[in-house]
């Protein structure tokens, strides 16, 4: 176990100059908005373009997005169409829903299994592009699990270079292969070759893994892997993600905990399992995200975010507590902690669950604990979202090798580190806090434990405030002083 570190130097990270804007681009909307009915993100320049957009398109759970290298929107689905730039479908992109998803879901919405989805650019090529995706069947009728589960996966070929670069669909439900899968939690990483993709589909009820290899020859290198936790029937929610270096795999939810793999990006293999049980947690949704340094493992748990360090051998040691949900006043949908993303801007967005219209950011989360500066509903959007936040791989290689960065801006800070005055430190009975700019606006003070669990918070609302800490026994805490954005964290012992 160890301590919360103090403030480290804060420079900009390098990126790899191979980097693509493949998912540079991310799209967000529900049908039962009002105008506008979607939102954009764009990626392509900074800061992050935020804007709204007309879509019939329905965004529940399901959606893959996909850009062309430069940042430029190609085509976007739900599991049930293919639509282009333009937001209308695109030709031949009809009917992508099959089984129970096109009889059942996909007239009032889209495929309702999150991360069921996943484009790729074809390899060698400049124009072609795969849909990955399974069907929906009802594969344990009249057996003691929910019924519905993908029984069939596929693929469809999309050439950009038709229709006046709108594209079209030229080959369609291709079948890769049969067996009774997760329901969700497709996910790629890009070949130790740097072109070819490595997909992974979770079996259903079972410890095992289908892998196989997209290449410039098609979809071949076919096998199964079984090791691991054997997932039980709560399989719908939940998130699978890659780590940035390519060398970790993370699958958690709820019901099955956290799974963590090392992931051999040659051969395509799993290997050393270990498993974090979440049983002192009640929640459903959930999700999780690498830092850009890929050592930081971020899992959302409805109410919570918690941090694992997998730099660590024990991975139940290193879990610290970042953030606990905070509704302001006057905010109509909760936004929750559910599906989290590592965007291109270096930030790690998470989205909510069922209808909300905002996403937390966590700002710097190549930092440690505290540091890593978690802000709630920290973006606005135009429009009512689901359960979704897309799903692609990690296309941005970054340097491994970088530690506490932040990542494009700077933490909020006040005119003058001595505007601010925290003392006596240590303490006995009170801790007085001073603002000498202070300004108003809703400022906060929360008491952490060493295990980044919140013991008390206090609101900031005068330049002098005095907390009463007298109910806290002796030992270590720490404490961060808030007002949206983290503007100092440190350690603090009670005598």
């Amino acid at each position: 176990m160890r301590l919360l570190l103090s403030f480290l130097l804060v420079v900009v990270p390098l990126v790899s100059k191979a980097q693509h804007g493949y998912g540079n681009q991310w799209i967000f909307g529900r049908f039962s908005s009002p105008n506008p009915s979607g939102t954009l993100l764009s990626f392509n320049s900074s800061p992050l373009k935020i804007e709204p957009i007309e879509k019939p398109m329905e965004l529940e759970s399901s959606c893959a997005i996909m850009c062309d290298s430069v940042g430029k929107l190609l085509f976007y689905s739900n599991g049930c169409y293919i639509a282009n730039s333009t937001h209308q479908m695109m030709t031949n992109g009809d009917s992508i829903g099959q089984g129970y998803l096109e009889s059942s879901f996909c007239k009032t919405g889209g495929n309702p299994l999150i991360q069921s989805i996943i484009a790729l650019p074809k390899p060698g090529s400049k124009h072609l592009f795969y849909l990955i995706y399974p069907d929906l069947g009802n594969p344990y009728y009249l057996q003691p699990f929910f019924p519905l589960a993908p029984v069939t996966l596929y693929y469809t070929v999309i050439d950009m270079s038709l229709e006046n670069g709108l594209g079209a669909v030229v080959e369609k439900h291709q079948i890769i292969l049969q067996d009774t899968f997760a329901r969700g939690m497709i996910q790629a990483e890009q070949h130790a070759n740097g072109t070819d993709w490595w997909v992974i589909m979770p079996k259903s009820h079972s410890n095992c893994y289908w892998t196989f290899l997209v290449s410039e020859n098609g979809v071949d290198t076919i096998f199964k892997q079984c090791l691991g936790r054997t997932w039980n029937d709560n399989d719908p929610t939940g998130q699978a993600v890659f780590s940035p270096d390519k060398l970790k795999y993370a699958r958690f939810n709820f019901s099955n905990g956290l799974n963590l793999f090392k992931f051999n990006n040659h051969s395509g293999l799993f290997s050393d399992p270990s498993h974090f049980d979440f049983e002192q947690d009640t929640f459903y949704h959930s999700g999780a995200a690498f830092s850009p340094n890929s050592r930081f493992l971020y899992a959302c748990a409805y109410n919570k975010v918690w941090q694992f360090d997998t730099w660590e051998e024990d991975l139940s040691i290193s879990r610290t507590l970042v953030g606990e949900l905070v509704t302001p006043s006057g905010t109509q949908y909760p936004t929750r902690f559910n599906q989290a993303r590592l965007a291109p801007d270096g930030k790690i967005y998470i989205s909510g669950t069922g209808q909300h219209r905002h996403l937390h950011v966590v700002r710097r989360p190549n930092c440690e604990g505290l540091q890593c500066d978690l802000q709630q509903y920290a973006i606005e959007l135009y429009a009512d979202n689901g359960y979704t936040l897309g799903n692609m791989p990690n296309y941005i290689h970054w340097n491994n090798t970088d530690t506490c960065q932040a990542v494009g801006v700077k933490p909020i800070a006040l005119n003058n580190e001595n505007d601010i005055r925290i003392y006596p430190n240590p303490i006995r009975e009170a801790l007085q806090v001073e603002i000498s700019d202070f300004q108003g606006g809703e400022y906060s003070m929360t008491i952490f434990n060493i295990l980044g669990q919140r013991l008390l918070s206090f609101a900031i609302r005068q330049p002098v405030t005095e907390l009463d800490l007298s109910g806290l026994s002796r030992g270590i805490y720490y404490y961060a002083l808030q007002n949206k954005h983290l503007i100092r964290s440190a350690k603090l012992t009670k005598m």
